[in-house]
């Protein structure tokens, strides 16, 4: 739990404010605790976004850092660039990670006034804007080495081991939950294929191994309130090497479902958000996407929600260890939706 006075504390590690800080919790994100700061400082007021990052997942703290500090940095350098570029501040000392008394992490982020991210059902403007940000974004990396990137969070997008952490957690059944299951388990298996397929393209090389952002969620785009249009990628700690399709994926994943991924019950795909995303994503990825890479967008996208019914179900299973949980069912509920949603698409 983050307290007031850890908040206080790690301003002051990062700034000397005239005035006692005021910190606004924002955001929805199931892994870090997010908050806009607000302080006076020589007559003029600023802002900044402060951010724990959640140790627990991204157990090397520094290689997040790392690969930020490295993109930050090559984009800042490519004069055509569109976008804004969130580089991390560094604190008072020069680094840019922080630990407060109870050895949480924090860093601190630009905070882009007048934008919001669309984080639930965006229409089919926001959906193309979002995509062809995305495009964007990947193709300014298309020359970032995948080889001075750091992994994060190891095995993010391996799905093989992925799939082997599920059956062990199905065989060991530590929560005891195995049992009310077993439907979901079974269209797991059903949909095993997809993993298979985009396994052996990523063990053949047809795929390129590129920098990408790895959580190209509707909420990780910053759209400008008064016109809509783009203004910067956000949240770069899962950025690593690895496939275009899993960066269209999890697009598709997340903007084109008529219910939120919390929600029980029917979930429809909106066929025009998908074109909106296809639309927006090739007009800006036309000119390094590889033929491979572009036949098979759909498929990364099949890919990376069966991949989530896939985390979300082992966690279930698993007593709820990595997501951010409001009930005891939510991660069944969370599989239950993406399940829904691959049969749709």
């Amino acid at each position: 739990m983050v307290t007031s006075d850890s908040l206080e504390f790690i301003v002051q590690r990062f700034f000397n404010p005239d005035d006692t800080p005021e910190t606004d919790p924002v955001g929805a994100g199931n892994i870090n605790d997010t908050f806009r700061v607000a302080f006076e400082q020589a007559g003029k007021t600023h802002s900044w976004l402060l951010q724990r990052l959640n140790h627990q997942v991204f157990t090397d703290p520094e290689a997040v850092m790392h690969n930020i500090r490295l993109v930050a940095a090559h984009l800042s350098r490519q004069p055509d660039f569109p976008l804004a570029v969130p580089a991390p501040l560094p604190g008072l000392d020069g680094r840019l990670l922080q630990r407060d008394a109870a050895g949480n992490y924090w860093r601190v982020f630009p905070f882009f006034e007048n934008t919001y991210a669309p984080e639930q059902l965006p229409d089919a403007a926001v959906a193309f804007e979002a995509a062809s940000a995305y495009g964007r974004f990947l193709g300014a990396l298309r020359d970032c080495s995948a080889e001075n990137i750091r992994e994060t969070i190891p095995g993010f997008h391996d799905t093989d081991r992925r799939w082997e952490q599920f059956l062990a957690t199905v065989r060991e059944d530590p929560a005891g939950r195995v049992i009310g299951v077993s439907a979901e388990i079974k269209l797991l298996h059903d949909l095993k294929p997809v993993f298979d397929e985009v396994s052996s393209l990523k063990r053949s090389g047809a795929l390129p191994l590129r920098v990408v952002h790895n959580d190209t969620k509707a909420g990780n785009v910053l759209l400008d309130t008064a016109t809509g249009k783009a203004v910067a990628v956000i949240d770069w700690d899962t950025i690593m090497p690895g496939t275009v399709l899993s960066d269209f994926g999890d697009m598709v994943r997340s903007f084109t479902p008529d219910v939120v991924e919390d929600v029980a019950g029917p979930v429809h795909l909106r066929k025009e958000i998908l074109d909106a995303l296809t639309h927006g994503f090739l007009e800006t990825t036309e000119d390094f996407l590889t033929d491979t890479e572009r036949r098979h967008l759909l498929l990364g996208a099949r890919w990376i929600i069966g991949e989530q019914a896939l985390r979300f179900l082992t966690d279930y299973l698993a007593g709820d260890r990595y997501y951010k949980i409001r009930y005891p069912e939510h991660n069944l509920v969370r599989a239950r939706n993406q399940l829904a949603l691959f049969a749709e698409l």
